[in-house]
């Protein structure tokens, strides 16, 4: 039997993949192999351990976020872990982005819990 599981939407897969780029162009392919191990390993974290989360409940659209390094975890309880919907960095505006995002990430979560 396995853990708890992280799935990743669209938009957190394509922001995975930025980060990993934009790190091997700014510091090298070491260094941005280990960032994006450190990013997967908070993920898996927060799998098994949804709580450590907090709840944007007064937002545009209710999530979870998560500290990963210098990014934010956005992500939504599934009954098998979580679902990730987007990695973005500390700077960015994380709520102008999820009232964006918000349909589709509704969408593609409940898309996710119909199949459990």
């Amino acid at each position: 039997m396995t853990g708890p599981t992280y799935r990743l939407t669209r938009r957190a897969a394509r922001d995975l993949r930025d980060i990993h780029v934009h790190s091997r162009e700014q510091w090298g392919e070491t260094h941005a192999e280990q960032h994006l191990a450190d990013l997967y390993a908070v993920l898996a974290r927060i799998a098994e351990r949804p709580e450590l989360g907090e709840l944007r409940q007064h937002r545009s659209y209710p999530f979870l976020m998560a500290p990963a390094r210098r990014h934010f975890v956005v992500y939504d309880r599934l009954p098998d872990g979580i679902v990730v919907l987007t990695v973005l960095h500390q700077g960015r505006d994380i709520e102008g982005i999820i009232a964006a995002e918000g349909p589709s990430f509704r969408r593609q979560i409940m898309a996710l819990r119909k199949k459990h």
